[in-house]
This record gives structure tokens, sequence and C-alpha cells, in this order.
């Protein structure tokens, strides 16, 4: 089509090979790289350049207000996927003027859109890269996350992976800090691919002097003032605070749904059974099973067939909102929103997060005896590992196997081995997976019960230190799976239904 490169060969956005952009004057002051651009060669090179240099002043020195910009370090301001979500807007900006049907203008997903945010962060809050920053920069970086995930399919199976565009080094390009403080706090299996033992072996990790924020909090205004002050007009503004208020419940619910549909795309059709307690290391024929043995005074669990196979490739931190904009919209990579703004409806799913596969099984658990949990027979997937740990979504805690946890968000099974989930409910941890579920029992105890007990305990002068806890409430049931991002710990519970994390926001 007239007016259209075709991006059949590109090296940089490789992932949308059979796409096109369009090369209308319309698209230059959202994505300047594009004037001179002509065929796709000079459509990768531009691109290139322009992140490289332009971009940079752009987006972290007009944008976030970095101070004190290193440009003999530009390198180390490329934030996670930042070229992968530059190709999907520009995809999304060119559907009308090239004629692109969905298969051709998939969106990157909103988990990639999320990492990215969050590298904007990290790099604006390390001193040696930003002396100082904007008094609204996690406003922008806020927005910017909203308009990258606002496209429908970002939620869908259909979307696609930063990882699938830019497979090695985690996405960081020549971004070695980036990367090594990535890998320095993240499991995923990219950081062994990029060798990142050895190459961050003798890089000094940066300390930030602030705490990293939440990408999305619980402020329904979280967008709105974004860019107030770099010369909206009043629609982009309006569509901004419509759609914000609407955002926490609205992207919390997307995220979830995300992972859902992530975790059957990638299962598909296994239908070994997978233990829901023990990691799963590949093994030829049916294996006795693994115990884990409790205290003897632990209640009898009913353990239910099924499995965690999908890896995580998401943010600890991202329970988040979005609103709907305009799959056109390509306000995050120029000093302007764009004028248009509509109401796409939006699926559900918070942060982040990751992607979740379906569970199949076809064998069924040894019964357990008193006090020990059974892992199901069969041949297994080997792709689940256990971790020790999982950082809160909610808090800078973590979470151990043991813990007593909250549930935040109500949730849906979509397996027989899955809890349905109601806000408040109290779970206890048995096991932490790395693609973002974890197992546990049920524990008769309730959220705001919890809140108001440890209250009573503050306001007697009974300090945490010196004063002995009590039994923990007996768990029932059966063991099943729960998605993380749906729980927190029970301290922070109150503190995130009541909202407070918007008076902390205001403060910082």
């Amino acid at each position: 089509m007239t007016g259209c490169v075709s991006l059949s060969g590109s090296t940089v956005c490789p992932a949308w090979s059979s796409s096109s952009v369009s090369t209308n004057s319309t698209q230059y002051a959202d994505f300047p790289w594009m004037e001179n651009v002509s065929n796709v060669t000079s459509f990768d090179t531009s691109l290139t350049n322009y992140v490289s240099s332009t971009y940079v002043t752009s987006k972290f020195v007009d944008s976030l207000g970095c101070k004190g910009l290193n440009e003999s370090a530009l390198n180390d301001y490329y934030a996670q996927y930042t070229i992968s979500v530059l190709c999907s807007s520009i995809i999304q900006s060119s559907i009308d003027d090239c004629g692109l049907n969905s298969s051709q203008s998939d969106p990157v997903c909103a988990d990639t859109c999320a990492l990215m945010a969050t590298s904007e962060e990290e790099i604006v809050v390390n001193t040696d890269l930003c002396s100082s920053a904007g008094k609204n920069y996690m406003s922008q970086i806020r927005s910017d996350f909203t308009i990258c995930s606002s496209p429908a399919d970002s939620l869908t199976g259909s979307c696609i992976e930063g990882a699938t565009n830019e497979p090695t080094n985690c996405g960081f390009a020549n971004n070695t800090i980036g990367l090594c403080t990535y890998c320095d706090s993240e499991s995923d299996s990219c950081c062994t691919s990029a060798n990142a033992t050895t190459v961050c072996k003798d890089v000094t990790i940066p300390t930030s002097t602030a705490s990293l924020q939440p990408v999305v909090t619980t402020s329904s205004a979280a967008g709105a003032g974004a860019g107030a002050g770099n010369g909206l007009s009043g629609g982009d503004i309006a569509g901004i605070v419509v759609g914000s208020v609407a955002g926490v419940a609205i992207l919390i619910a997307l995220i979830a749904l995300l992972f859902l549909c992530r975790r059957r795309r990638r299962r598909g059709s296994q239908g070994d059974a997978v233990s829901l307690n023990q990691p799963n290391p590949q093994r030829k024929g049916v294996a006795p099973p693994m115990q884990h043995t409790d205290s003897p005074t632990s209640a009898t669990f009913n353990m239910v067939p099924g499995g965690r196979v999908a890896r995580m490739s998401a943010l600890r931190e991202m329970p988040s909102s979005s609103p709907a904009h305009s799959r056109t919209s390509g306000a995050m990579f120029a000093a302007k929103y764009s004028d248009t703004s509509d109401s796409e409806g939006m699926g559900a799913s918070p942060g982040a997060i990751s992607a979740l596969a379906g569970l199949d099984s076809d064998s069924s658990p040894r019964s357990g005896t008193i006090g020990q949990y059974s892992s199901p027979e069969g041949v297994t997937s080997g792709q689940s590992e256990q971790l020790s740990y999982f950082r809160d979504y909610y808090s800078q805690d973590d979470i151990h196997a043991g813990d007593q946890v909250a549930v935040l968000w109500a949730y849906s099974p979509r397996a027989g081995d899955e809890f349905e989930l109601d806000r408040g409910e109290m779970l206890k941890v048995i096991g932490i997976w790395d693609d973002g579920w974890a197992t546990g029992v049920r524990i008769n105890e309730r959220a705001e019960d919890f809140d108001m007990r440890h209250r009573e305990q503050r306001d007697s002068g009974v300090s945490n230190g010196s004063h002995r806890r009590g039994p923990s409430p007996t768990p029932s049931g059966e063991i099943k799976a729960f998605p993380l991002v749906c729980i927190c710990l029970p301290q922070h519970w109150h503190k995130i239904i009541d909202g407070s994390l918007q008076e902390e926001d205001d403060e910082f």
C-alpha cells in the first residue's frame, strides 16, 4: 500500500515481520524517526539511531525531568524492551493507514509494558544517571505503561512478548547495568542465556537513594497529571482522567486474565500430572511420589492433581490498573499525547504480570498420611521450579512457605486444583513456584480479624519482640493452587484496601 513500508526482513522489529508501518507525515510528531524512512533498511537504521540518542533526551530529560544526564553512558538509559514497545506503538498507529488486520497488528504484551515502565523507574532513581528527577515522574511512567498496554489484545494469547522480539540480554540491549540489576533480583532464565554471572562479575549494582514505587498504585488519578504541563489538549486530559478513574479495578482484572490466557496457551496439549508441592525434574517412567513431612500435629490435606509449568516472566510488583486508550495513541514516545481516545474493552489480570498456562492432569495423587503432603505420580514436565520465597507484589516484604497470606482480589478457578478466592480469606502457603503460583491450604481466620488482633496487641503495648506469637489457626481442606498476584501479606491488607498508598505517593 502506498505510504507504507513492510517490516519483512526487519532486524529491529523481527516479531512483526508480517506487518507494515505508515510513512504518512502525520506520524512524525509522535515518531520523529519515521521522517526519512523509505524502506525496511532505513526504518531499522533510523529507529536504532533514535533510541540511542534523541530518545534518551526526549524521554528522560524532557518527559521525566532527569537532571545531570550522563552523556558518556547513553547505553545505560536503555529501558528493558524499549525497542519492542516502540515497534508495537508505530504499528498500532499504522492500522488504518496500512489496512492492517488483527494478525498483522498484534500489540506487545501488557507484562512487557510493565517491565519497561519499571526499568524506566530504576534508571530515574539511579543517582549515577539522574542526580534528580521531575516531581511528577512516576505519574508519567504510569501513563507510559497505561498507553502501552491499552490495546485490548495486549492481554490475550496473541500479544507479542518482548523476549520474542529482543531475545538477547533480557531485552536490555547494551545496558549492562540494567541487565545486572535485573538479574541480581530475578531468577529469569534469560539471565542464564545472557551469561549474567560472568558479565556482571565486576559490575557494581547501583543502590538507589529512594525506594521503588509500584508502577500502578491504588490511586485513581495515577495517569491524570502525567503531562498536564506539556501542553495537553482538553480532550487528552479528559481521556486520561476518565480512564484512570476506572483503571484500578479494570487493570487488576486484566492482568489476572493475562496470566490465565498465557498459562493455557503455553501448556496447550500437555496432559501429564505435575506435582503441586515439589519441583519436578524430568523422569522416565513412573516414579514413587515424593513426600514432605510436616510436624506431627499437622492436619491431613488431600492433594488434587495438576501442576504449574509456565515460567514467570513478569514483574514482581505489577498489581496494576489501566484505563482504556486508543490503539493509535503514540503519546508515550513524543512530547505530546494523541488527540484521540476511545473506550476499548479490556480483559482481566494484575501485573503484570506473568504468562501462566492451563492445568491438565490425568493422574491421581497417592493418599497422604497425617502430617504429610503427597505428590501425584506420573511423568512430569520438568519446566517448573520451586522457590524459597517470593516478593510480595504489594510491598517490599518476602513471602515464604509457611507464611499466612490474605486474599486481596477475588479469583474464579479455571481448573479443579485451583482455589476460588474471596477477598478477606486467609491461606497458609505450602509451596511457591517460579510461574507466579503457590500452593496452600485455607485457614480459619479473616484478614479483618488478623488486622484487628494485631492492632489490639499494639494498643496494649505488647511488642512483636517481647510477645510470643500464639498458635496459628488450624488449616482446613485440601491443598490447592492460587495466583500470588491475588494475595498479599496480611499486615499490608488493610492499608491496600484503604488506599493509603495514595498518601505515600503524594508525600514522595
